[in-house]
């Protein structure tokens, strides 16, 4: 456990000092338990990496006798090395390697992994904390439990699809001077291979894979698939697999991929490769299967379609520049010459002209593809997508295992029936979502989940000379095969009551439920209720569905 004492520099001293033990306590004539580690005092729990050590020392006031037990796997060090100077201490072993010590003050390397203790053998004239009495003294055996971390040993695999093509194990260790007898893979430009850390020794939480020619030079995940779309020949890579809790000793490994990779050219057509879509800035954006090396004066290939049917608007917006985007060369950025409004209906076709990747193939004509303008929610996603797990105050199943809620009709305990509870192990977005199930008896009169507080509409429609605003309610769910519940009820304080219709709902997988506009000049910030009633689904059967990220989408009307 990484932690930081402040404690007098005297005690201080006793910790990191390695010099002779010649200290001698201001005590007065009671007894008294007390001990100092190198990760505080008053404790009894520590960790360590491999090959590090902890230092103990007793202080206890009194003692008739003393001595420090230690287990196999671990040594004590000499009091020759420097704690603040010396960083390899395997050095500093005692060559006599007791197993026992009368000093007051020991330094314990441990040399493995494991949970090993050490234990201070004292007894005294008088009763201590922790003392029994026997054999006319007080004894006091005390155990400090050590948690050793093993090293860091990467271990990795390497997939083409379905195929592995490398598999590297913990007791691998590639060499650059190896390189030439490294295994090699040809690749088409736009091909992938998907990267994945495997390690386990040393209980690593965390990792940077650092790639060489691929789409990104680094990542975090646990698994990566890496596109490689620029022509020549590259080595892999590195992975750096590492302890980052603070309950954790630091540590890290790192350890080459002993991969060459060629990449030629692609034999599959250049063509758009995903969905245009509308950033927070009006530009248009898409990716192409390969990376461009050319692209000039393109605009007038591009027709961009707008329509917006509430005012009657239908044109061609010319394209104001074509660009390949400066931090991804297979992405193309359109910014048009005139305002766009994500209630706008927005197509772009593209003629073929002189739009070039760098294994010199011409981008295909397109379109009319339509555009994923962007619409953005107002209400806070923390607290409408059931984020914020139940802090372990007040009940549990009242609170629907997450903070900020009411489950007023969920039983006060585990036995139930629980009809909202926080769930972890589904979400559409972020960490969780919220699962409602009921017994086999179905829905009761009201289940009503109510929320204390929420980000309201009055921030948007106040400012800026804007009066009104207009949002569409929507909501995600996931409806359990066998579901034939039809209707959920949002009521919000100072707002409308908003009936979502869940009759021809898909089953089994997550769904955007939406309602139409609504125009408001605010919504007064307070409660907001999920009210799931038995009328008109009142089957006598268990209904469950989770439920996420409820909010208003803002749309911006065409003015």
């Amino acid at each position: 456990m990484k932690k930081i004492f402040i404690i007098s520099a005297l005690i201080l001293a006793f910790i990191v000092s390695c010099e002779k033990d010649d200290y001698e306590a201001p005590y007065g004539d009671f007894s008294s338990l007390l001990w100092t580690t190198t990760q505080g005092f008053e404790e009894s729990d520590y960790v360590s990496a491999l090959n590090d050590y902890v230092g103990f020392r007793d202080v206890s006031k009194n003692a008739l006798t003393h001595s420090w037990h230690i287990p196999s796997g671990t040594n004590l060090l000499n009091g020759d090395f420097d704690a603040e100077q010396d960083t390899i201490y395997t050095d500093f072993i005692s060559s006599a390697g007791p197993l026992a010590s009368s000093q007051n003050h020991i330094n314990v390397i441990f040399r493995q992994p494991g949970v090993k203790e050490i234990e201070l053998r004292n007894t005294f004239r008088d009763s201590v904390a922790e003392s029994v009495f026997s054999d006319g003294v007080w004894k006091v055996n005390k155990v400090f439990t050590v948690t050793v971390f093993d090293d860091i040993k990467p271990m990795f695999k390497v997939m083409k699809g379905t195929d592995e093509i490398l598999s590297i194990s913990e007791a691998d260790m590639p060499s650059e001077a190896n390189a030439a007898s490294w295994p090699s893979i040809t690749l088409e430009a736009g091909e992938q291979l998907t990267y994945i850390d495997l390690t386990i020794t040393g209980d690593p939480d965390a990792r940077t894979w650092n790639f060489n020619g691929g789409s990104m030079d680094t990542s975090g995940g646990e698994s990566v698939n890496l596109s490689y779309n620029g022509l020549g020949n590259y080595t892999a890579g590195s992975i750096t697999s590492k302890r980052t809790d603070n309950a954790k000793p630091d540590g890290e490994a790192t350890k080459l991929i002993p991969l060459k990779i060629e990449v030629i050219p692609s034999t599959q057509p250049f063509v758009l490769n995903t969905d245009i879509t509308e950033s927070s800035i009006e530009v248009l954006s898409f990716k192409v299967t390969g990376e461009i090396a050319t692209l000039s004066s393109e605009e007038g290939n591009f027709v961009v379609n707008v329509i917006n049917t509430e005012t009657g608007f239908n044109q061609n917006i010319p394209v104001q520049s074509a660009t390949v985007n400066n931090d991804d060369a297979t992405q193309i950025d359109l910014v048009l010459s005139e305002p766009i409004f994500n209630s706008d209906e927005i197509t772009v076709t593209y003629t073929a002209g002189n739009i070039v990747s760098v294994d010199s193939r011409v981008l295909e004509s397109f379109g009319p593809e339509m555009v994923e303008m962007l619409v953005e929610g107002v209400l806070n996603p923390e607290t409408l997508g059931y984020e914020v797990p139940w802090n372990t105050e007040g009940n549990q199943f009242t609170k629907a295992n997450t903070e900020g809620y009411l489950a007023v009709h969920n039983a006060d305990n585990a036995a139930g029936p629980v009809y909202y509870f926080r769930d972890e192990s589904m979400a559409f977005d972020g960490n969780s979502s919220m699962k409602f199930e009921t017994p086999d008896t179905g829905i009761p009169n009201n289940a009503r989940l109510r929320a204390f507080s929420f980000v309201d509409l009055n921030g948007v429609a106040l400012g800026d000379g804007i009066t009104e605003v207009t949002y569409m309610p929507t909501v995600w769910v996931f409806m359990e095969v066998g579901n034939t519940m039809t209707n959920i009820q949002y009521n919000l304080q100072g707002g409308p009551v908003l009936n979502f219709d869940l009759s021809t709902t898909p089953r089994g997988e997550w769904v955007r439920v939406e309602l139409p506009l609504e125009t408001t000049t605010g919504i007064d910030s307070g409660r907001i209720d999920l009210n799931i009633r038995n009328a008109s689904q009142n089957d006598t059967q268990v209904q469950k569905m989770w439920i996420d990220k409820f909010d208003f989408l803002i749309i911006e009307p065409r003015l």
